[in-house]
């Protein structure tokens, strides 16, 4: 077990702590530019009035915790980085980074570094991904007119943004252990639509996304066991500590018509193989990640809301229930919802890092999961917005999809809900937004 220090105190490690947050919006002076498309506003500081609660927590052990993760899916579900390094940029050239996002950034990486977690993981949606493009012309990545040039053009965005992406975990020594989400291979959706042919090229480069995603992100994660076929650098199966194993799938299946939200065969064969041989050991925990939810509805804010092909029907689904595992982590969805079926709990969570509703819904939320030998206590917090800035957009090489320009959050983020699972698959205790969500 590693002992990492906390840096600073982060809040809402109680229960009695904060809800979804009701934020009173003002604003200052009106700072519209001349377009009309917005201006500064501020929000103060989330109230946390107490949690809904179901059930008794029971005690928790004193001492520290035999596994700790943290898991922040959708973050940050941008492409947020300094290009002004790349010998193609020039001063006058826009840049993906600012002096707001810098601080922002560090804001939740330090609160992710103060929770002291052994690994974070992150089910999909790294960046943005709209990449191929060159929407402001710009030649940073390249030309990207003909498909050749957006093909190389895509293959330097990819490589750019995954690696800043990744160092800014190492920089604060945190193994990230990541999945693959729909913005990792270009955003949905590839196939039809008023865009039509950029949804062709796109599809046509989901094994370019893929091989970006394992050479910049992956590779340099501890990845164990992953299953042959086209999955193979984008699911693995490792376990985090002696008695908890990670199993990270890619729900993403490219035909020679779209992308579809299932496990290819030879991976769903894999994961069979996988959770029957952690039975067959005893293994206590059994987590696995994936982008989309299974069980819906869940809540939702500004998501295309993809969810899993069947569903619990699925065969995915019906090879987790046969092999008992303990909790199913998912992002795509922007909000907070827990859900149980057939002995499985499923948490949707994560959100965006440039969202910016008074509410904080969308915004980034990660969970912290404490484990206790047989007991595993999970808390979620929320980032709320401290300002926003909508008079402009900071720049993305795609011509949609661009965050504000600047935006500022509160540190020390609420909690949003608890809950309390054991490992033969009981939910003790939940409040706030870990309530069972009922659709």
């Amino acid at each position: 077990m590693r002992a990492r220090a906390l840096s600073r105190t982060v809040v809402a490690t109680g229960l009695a702590l904060a809800t979804a947050t009701t934020i009173a919006a003002t604003t200052s002076a009106s700072a519209e530019d001349a377009s009309g498309r917005g201006g500064v506003r501020y929000y103060d500081r989330p109230v946390a009035p107490l949690l809904p609660q179901r059930g008794l927590e029971p005690v928790r052990p004193v001492g520290p915790a035999d596994y700790t993760f943290l898991s922040a899916p959708d973050f940050m579900n941008a492409d947020v980085a300094d290009v002004s390094g790349l010998p193609t940029w020039h001063r006058g050239l826009p840049n993906s980074w600012n002096s707001s996002y810098a601080q922002m950034v560090d804001t939740v990486l330090d609160t992710f570094q103060a929770e002291g977690p052994d690994d974070v993981f992150v089910a999909g949606d790294l960046v943005e991904g709209h990449w191929g493009e060159d929407a402001d012309r710009t030649g940073i990545f390249g030309p990207a007119r003909t498909n050749a040039q957006r093909k190389a053009a895509l293959k330097r965005t990819a490589s750019f943004y995954f690696s800043q992406w990744r160092q800014r975990f190492e920089a604060r020594g945190l193994p990230v252990l990541a999945a693959l989400g729909d913005h990792d291979i270009g955003d949905n959706p590839w196939a039809g639509g008023r865009h039509a042919a950029d949804n062709r090229f796109k599809l046509h480069q989901v094994q370019t996304f893929k091989r970006a995603f394992f050479e910049k992100v992956m590779a340099a994660a501890r990845l164990g066991n992953r299953p042959p076929g086209p999955a193979h650098g984008t699911a693995f199966a490792t376990y985090v500590a002696p008695e908890v194993l990670l199993v990270t799938v890619d729900v993403f299946r490219s035909t020679r018509r779209d992308v579809v939200t299932e496990l290819d065969p030879q991976q769903l064969r894999w994961l069979g193989r996988v959770l029957a041989a952690a039975n067959r050991r005893g293994t206590d925990w059994i987590i696995v990640q994936g982008h989309t939810p299974v069980i819906t509805p869940v809540r939702t804010y500004g998501s295309s809301a993809m969810s899993y092909t069947g569903g619990t029907r699925s065969a995915f689904w019906k090879v987790m229930v046969k092999n008992r595992v303990d909790l199913y982590l998912n992002g795509e969805v922007h909000d907070i919802s827990v859900r149980r079926a057939d002995g499985i709990t499923q948490v949707s969570h994560g959100g965006t890092l440039q969202m910016a509703t008074p509410n904080g819904r969308g915004a980034t939320n990660y969970a912290l999961g404490q484990i206790y030998g047989d007991r595993l206590w999970l808390r979620d917090n929320r980032f709320a917005p401290r300002m926003v800035d909508t008079s402009a957009e900071l720049w993305q090489v795609g011509r949609t999809h661009r965050p504000v320009v600047r935006k500022e959050i509160w540190d020390e983020p609420p909690a949003q809900g608890h809950l309390v699972l054991t490992s033969d698959n009981q939910l003790l205790y939940s409040d706030g937004a870990f309530i069972p969500y009922a659709g």
